[in-house]
């Protein structure tokens, strides 16, 4: 791929990603240097915006395209760790009243993978020059890896693989929707019981005159 650069008000180029990273190393293109590649369109941009250097470690970045590692963390990794933790709970037979405490924990672990992962792919689209999916998709992750997938030109196999996890989701779901309404059913029973009334004091006073 092609790069211009903004050489004291001259346009310089076209040279090589790894020539213009040699440039930034020996400080001849500085941060604010305004480059260019066809991929930006019409718009210059500084180098510090155009994917060239890491904006959380300040390293460059040798590869131009983004890293799809969070991305599978975040797709995958949730699932596993809640699947895995019914599965030892299951294969150790502890009852459902105890388990409310391991669940929760396990719940919020997997929450804060979930959006550390997501913070992370998005960061890692950013850093290689483009504009990631907006915040919101995260309640909708086949919508964010189609998305996605628009935007860094790859990333098929995430979409899919998203698109299946929310199908077994559903499927579960609705499998076990009538076990779910049956126990919710046995418990607005056993509340609309009476409790059980304490005897009278008349009848107590009665069976005391009869001894």
């Amino acid at each position: 791929m092609e790069w211009f650069y903004d050489n004291n008000g001259q346009q310089a180029g076209p040279v090589s990603r790894e020539e213009i990273l040699r440039l930034i190393m020996q400080r001849q293109i500085k941060p604010e240097t305004l480059v260019w590649t066809p991929e930006f369109g019409s718009t210059w941009r500084p180098a510090s915006a155009a994917g060239l250097v890491s904006p959380l470690t300040g390293l460059l970045r040798m590869s131009s395209g983004s890293s799809e590692h969070w991305a599978w963390v975040l797709l995958v990794g949730p699932w596993l760790i809640q699947r895995l933790t019914l599965l030892i709970l299951d294969l150790r037979q502890i009852p459902d009243s105890g388990r409310v405490g391991t669940i929760s924990v396990v719940g919020m672990m997997s929450l804060i993978l979930f959006f550390v992962a997501f913070m992370l792919d998005r960061t890692s689209i950013r850093e290689s020059g483009k504009t990631p999916p907006g915040f919101w998709w995260w309640l909708f992750l086949p919508g964010y890896f189609w998305k996605r997938r628009q935007i860094v030109g790859r990333g098929l196999s995430l979409l899919i693989v998203s698109l299946v996890l929310l199908t077994v989701n559903v499927t579960e779901k609705i499998y076990q929707f009538p076990q779910i309404e049956k126990e919710i059913q046995m418990r607005h029973g056993q509340m609309d019981q009476p409790a059980p009334s304490p005897p009278s004091a008349s009848g107590q006073d009665s069976q005391q005159e009869d001894l």
